[in-house]
């Protein structure tokens, strides 16, 4: 679909193959959420960010050029290749069939996005959450990194998120909303029970069952309190292109933790939902605990 963007020699071709794939790479990370292929301003704005990344990558790269020594032939003719293809008047076919390959990524990267903030905030050690990353952050490495964080946006989410409901939140996914709502919840269970995550004890807990090999889950305890972290991984094909960060629960089918006899029976209490979620006979039920969240926060009740 880009052939035509290229510049062709007899044995040689700009942007190279390489150049070309990781521009296509380096798109889909960065392609906004819900993108319009016909607005040409949002557009034009990728293609700046795009362009200055791809020269900064090009040069750091030293194959075909760099900063002590540019080939500035090749640097014009990548940047004419990005704003090309990024152009709706020049690349519509592209662009359109780009946008719906993205789709799957998008959901399947935010479900993976929920899954590893969850878990760097419940497992041993330090959590760090970098400015803006509280929510969806599709920044490149640069220029992006220079760009000011929207702190009045954060804000104003945050002082929304404790009265939205799971479906809510998991309806407005695009928003990032539903990602800051972890990280707040999460973040203030972590002050409520310090030293459960700072000197609390780890255990690594086994999923069985149907989709076992796509949980990944964990206690944390100490002498009085206990809370289990449960999130979907390898999980893309369990979404079934519902178009939101959540497997279906009939996906899980039979799929469930075991815990321990001293755990046995207790109810469980999941942070990020309010909802409860019970423990007969020793057996926590993904279906149960990933009814209506993508990811679960568990205290003992």
């Amino acid at each position: 679909m880009n052939e035509a963007l290229l510049v062709k020699t007899d044995d040689d071709r700009a942007p190279s193959a390489n150049d070309e794939w990781m521009f296509y790479q380096a798109l889909a990370g960065a392609w906004p959420f819900a993108l319009d292929t016909t607005d040409h301003g949002a557009l034009a704005a990728l293609a700046d960010r795009m362009a200055a990344f791809m020269l900064k990558a090009i040069k750091e790269a030293k194959v075909r050029t760099s900063w002590t020594g540019p080939d500035e032939p090749y640097e014009e003719a990548v940047k004419a290749f990005v704003r090309g293809a990024l152009d709706p008047a020049r690349s519509r076919a592209f662009l359109e069939d780009f946008s719906a390959a993205q789709g799957p990524l998008e959901v399947a990267g935010a479900l993976n996005s929920l899954s590893q903030t969850l878990l760097k905030l419940t497992a041993p050690g330090v959590p760090d959450i970098y400015q803006g990353g509280e929510l969806w952050d599709l920044s490149l490495v640069d220029p992006d990194n220079r760009r000011p964080v929207d702190f009045d946006a954060r804000r104003q989410l945050l002082d929304g998120h404790a009265s939205r409901d799971a479906a809510d939140l998991v309806a407005d996914w695009r928003s990032g909303a539903i990602k800051l709502s972890v990280v707040a919840k999460a973040l203030q269970l972590r002050a409520e029970e310090p030293s459960l995550f700072t000197t609390g004890d780890y255990t690594q807990l086994t999923a069985n069952g149907a989709r076992g090999q796509s949980i990944l889950a964990f206690l944390r305890s100490d002498d009085t309190h206990a809370a289990i972290a449960i999130v979907p991984l390898r999980a893309s094909a369990l979404l079934k292109g519902s178009g939101q960060p959540l497997v279906p629960a009939s996906a899980w089918g039979d799929t469930h933790l075991t815990l321990d006899a001293a755990r046995a029976g207790r109810r469980w209490r999941n942070v990020l939902t309010g909802e409860t979620v019970s423990a007969a006979d020793g057996r926590v039920n993904i279906a149960e605990a990933l009814k209506t969240f993508p990811v679960a926060l568990l205290v003992a009740g």
